[in-house]
């Protein structure tokens, strides 16, 4: 185990108090989630890259997020696409993208949480699009956020977050050959658009 983790298990057998027992051991797992994130951002650049199915990883990382009420999630990707990367690091991507649209995408009018997935390939490429239908983001901070411990206004961050997520997911792209970018939808919410390497028939 962990010192984390060790940490939280002794808070749980030594702390009487049900209620104090739970916030602390929130807390450590507060902190351990933050060390993860500090960790991904500090991978080496270089990675081996293979064929992985897109399919896999996006409903992989749509899994181990979990539903919560309120929530619809519509994946549109063709059958069998197949992308250069790495399957731990592509998973890492999605669930950082899947992750900040939970946070912050909810529809300001209705509060329903609708996160759509998209991927088209072409002749070398596969284009993703992952958007939500909340508020969007201020057009002067779009460019910001991936800069590392960003933070722009409240209707994205939270105190909870390291500032690391959309960093990360920006090397995570890149270290695969790929690009990615941020925009605001026409229709409203947040759109992150990459261009994976697409593997080879």
């Amino acid at each position: 185990r962990t010192p984390l983790a060790r940490l939280r298990l002794e808070t749980e057998m030594s702390v009487a108090d049900p209620s104090a027992r739970e916030h602390m051991a929130a807390d450590i797992d507060q902190v351990n989630a933050i060390i993860d994130k500090f960790l991904d951002y500090a991978r080496p650049d270089h990675i081996q890259l293979q064929e992985v199915s897109l399919n896999q990883v996006v409903e992989a990382a749509v899994f181990s997020l979990g539903q919560s009420e309120g929530q619809v999630i519509n994946i549109s990707i063709p059958a069998d696409t197949r992308v250069m990367g790495d399957p731990v690091e592509l998973q890492r991507v999605f669930s950082n993208l899947v992750e900040n649209a939970q946070r912050y995408g909810r529809n300001p009018v209705t509060g329903v949480l609708q996160i759509d997935i998209a991927a088209k390939p072409m002749d070398d490429t596969v284009l993703v699009k992952l958007r939500d239908h909340g508020k969007g983001v201020p057009a002067d901070q779009l460019a910001q956020l991936t800069q590392p411990f960003y933070r722009g206004d409240t209707s994205r961050t939270s105190a909870t977050g390291t500032g690391l997520g959309l960093a990360i997911v920006e090397r995570a792209v890149a270290r695969m050959g790929g690009r990615f970018a941020l925009a605001n939808s026409s229709t409203g919410g947040l759109a992150a658009h990459m261009k994976l390497v697409k593997a080879p028939s």
